[in-house]
């Protein structure tokens, strides 16, 4: 088990005997926001530097998905089962219908473009959050360009009548985002000033609330991150994969040769974990589902 390292002894016992981290495709350049659509069979994710997404079948193929992606990077799955992806380049959060259409669900915010949205989750009220940092501008190879209109770098709430709100708006580069229970909400923050897993309170009414510092991972920062049926969550790192308690404790690490951008649980038990990272797509099976 060289690919783990337990700090904890339950660790070893999230993943078959003898499992081992394999690499399954390379020749991206910033490999980020997987997402397993079961109806497809395949990991759907985003190469945001070349402008392009793939997907990884069940059957082993690699296959190209779009091209140009409009700088696409996190996607989810909303509450029918349809990909939700954020585009940098069309600074939309947008949703593909069952013809493979595309719809853009939000693109402006009280009557301002938005930045370039990042990342994205799926409550289980059926709203969908996502963030909203400026990588897209701020960066050419990761998006179009363009001014920035909005005030700040928001976390937004999208309800599921079409309403947009920005529950959190104190963060620097809010980024990755997951739902541990329907009362909570982390959310990892990317800025220079920061790097930390930040845990909210999540009330009904979709307000949120900053409840302290939940984790802060090292080497590198939380970039994505993923939660498991037993609350565990699985977070990316500079030197692999992150398992930490529903407390925020380390469990252990998977390594990985690359620095990790996001993951997915995905498969067709839901129990293989894939890993996003910079040039590669990896793969370990385990023993856990991801949560929802």
């Amino acid at each position: 088990m060289s690919d783990l390292h337990p700090a904890h002894p339950e660790f070893p016992d999230l993943f078959p005997a003898q499992a081992r981290v394999t690499r399954l495709a390379g020749g991206f350049t910033w490999a980020e926001g997987p997402t397993y659509v079961p109806s497809r069979r395949a990991v759907i994710f985003s190469d945001v530097r070349q402008n392009r997404t793939w997907r990884w079948t069940d059957a082993g193929a690699l296959e190209e998905e779009l091209h140009p992606s409009d700088h696409q990077n996190g996607h989810c799955l909303d509450a029918q089962g349809r990909l939700v992806a954020c585009s940098h380049g069309q600074r939309a959060l947008l949703r593909q219908e069952v013809g493979g259409e595309w719809t853009v669900l939000a693109d402006r915010f009280e009557g301002r473009r938005l930045n370039s949205p990042n990342d994205v989750a799926l409550h289980p009220d059926g709203s969908l959050w996502f963030t909203d940092p400026t990588y897209g501008l701020d960066k050419p190879e990761e998006g179009y360009g363009g001014e920035k209109e909005q005030p700040g770098n928001f976390v937004y709430r999208l309800a599921p009548d079409g309403t947009l709100t920005a529950p959190i708006r104190n963060r620097k580069m809010p980024n990755g985002l997951a739902f541990p229970s329907p009362g909570l909400l982390l959310l990892a923050d990317t800025g220079k000033e920061d790097g930390h897993i930040h845990a909210y309170r999540i009330t009904p009414d979709g307000g949120a609330t900053h409840e302290r510092v939940w984790a802060t991972v090292r080497p590198g920062k939380t970039d994505g991150l993923r939660v498991d049926e037993a609350g565990r969550v699985w977070s990316s790192a500079g030197d692999g994969v992150h398992v930490l308690s529903p407390e925020g404790e380390e469990l252990g690490r998977i390594a990985v040769p690359e620095t990790v951008a996001n993951l997915c649980f995905g498969g067709p038990e839901g129990t293989d974990l894939y890993i996003t990272a910079s040039t590669g797509l990896y793969h370990v099976p385990t023993r856990v589902r991801g949560l929802g």
